[in-house]
């Protein structure tokens, strides 16, 4: 047997795993690192950390992701280029935490999402960081491309927390809600199991990336910290109006989306065509309270009246405008802690990739469209 393939089969037969879980969102804040301890569709997170992207980065990934029209070389220096500046932060990181590369059993990497387009056609989806340059540059066995196979049996690919939100966070008398607020928010409603209710899981719309893209463009700022400049602005109704007419939003759930349906751009040309025009500290402020109005709105579509308990992860958690305003329009829901469910909030999504190849290399398949899938694709260092 080729040895990789023997330390993999010895990996599979451990008690648990020692895995890192990498998430980099549509939001481009950057890297989160998350060490996880697995056994059989169970997760504990035992480190984290979170590294920002260089400016430079940043606008780099911007010019990319999302757009019909790109630079074919841009798109694939960066397939390998981020690729190796996440191995780099992989090793500091290890450093930083006193832990050594051989103590990691693998290296689950969801990649940076470019282009996400669900169709009636053909669902498609497109991550660039390669996992054969993260394991060549770590010497750690690396699951990464979670995706694909998902849109292969049908799926749109995300969202796809509620493989690992059910099996860890499903409860026998009470319904959960569990929200995400990363660059775009997307939830998963656990009904209790008493109930016998179906769960769902969905994207709702825009969380952080249209704020994040705002504050950038006019504030110079990675995003608007602790909502202050939401806080200075108003909300324009006319506006929030417009925007929740959408197309998106008159899909039917569950759904997905990206950054391909909203972007400022797409927004500016909206206010330019309806005439409106307003200061940048209103545009985010707007903003702020349209992820709010969307998030809302899916929950009263699927969720009605029913009582139930809400978790938040994500960095929108860190903005205390969309977290007052959710309180005020969700009055069916409690807010609890996310780390009452043992899982730092920031650190779910990188959580989600390391339960996703644990349950991998175990050979727990998930139930997607009717068949029985893993998700991820393997890269052994040598």
């Amino acid at each position: 047997m080729h040895k990789q393939l023997s330390r993999l089969s010895e990996i599979a037969q451990k008690p648990h795993r020692l895995i890192l879980g990498l998430m980099s969102g549509t939001s481009l804040d950057g890297l989160d690192i998350a060490l996880c301890k697995c056994s059989k569709s169970n997760l504990e997170v035992l480190e984290f950390r979170s590294i920002e992207y260089f400016r430079r980065v940043r606008r780099r990934i911007r010019a990319i992701q999302s757009k019909e029209e790109v630079s074919l070389k841009e798109v694939c220096i960066l397939h390998t280029e981020l690729a190796d500046v996440y191995a780099h932060w992989i090793l500091d990181t290890l450093k930083q935490w006193g832990r050594w590369p051989d103590e990691i059993d693998l290296i689950a990497s969801h990649g940076q999402t470019i282009y996400h387009h669900p169709s009636e056609d053909r669902n498609s989806t497109l991550q660039i960081v390669d996992g054969d340059h993260i394991a060549v540059h770590t010497g750690i066995i690396t699951v990464s491309d979670f995706r694909q196979k998902h849109t292969a049996v049908g799926g749109e690919g995300a969202p796809i927390a509620a493989l690992m939100d059910e099996p860890l966070f499903r409860h026998q008398t009470k319904n959960r809600l569990l929200l995400n607020l990363g660059g775009i928010a997307n939830f998963t409603w656990l009904p209790s199991r008493e109930s016998q209710q179906e769960i769902l899981t969905t994207d709702t719309g825009p969380a952080n990336t249209l704020i994040n893209e705002a504050a950038q463009k006019y504030f110079n700022k990675a995003f608007d910290e602790d909502g202050e400049i939401a806080k200075s602005g108003s909300s324009n109704s006319e506006l929030l109006k417009y925007l929740m007419l959408e197309p998106y939003f008159g899909r039917k759930f569950p759904k997905t989306t990206g950054q391909e349906d909203f972007n400022l751009t797409l927004f500016e040309e909206l206010m330019k065509g309806y005439e409106i025009e307003l200061a940048p500290k209103d545009l985010i402020a707007t903003l702020t309270q349209f992820t709010v109005e969307s998030i809302a709105s899916a929950c009263e579509a699927i969720i009605g009246d029913q009582l139930f308990q809400l978790y938040v992860s994500g960095g929108g958690i860190h903005n205390p405008v969309i977290m007052s305003g959710l309180k005020k329009k969700l009055p069916n829901a409690t807010f609890y802690p996310f780390e009452e469910l043992g899982m730092h909030p920031d650190a779910k999504e990188a959580g989600l990739m390391a339960f996703l190849a644990n349950e991998m290399i175990l050979g727990n398949p998930f139930e997607i469209n009717g068949e029985q899938v893993t998700l991820g694709k393997l890269s052994f260092p040598g």
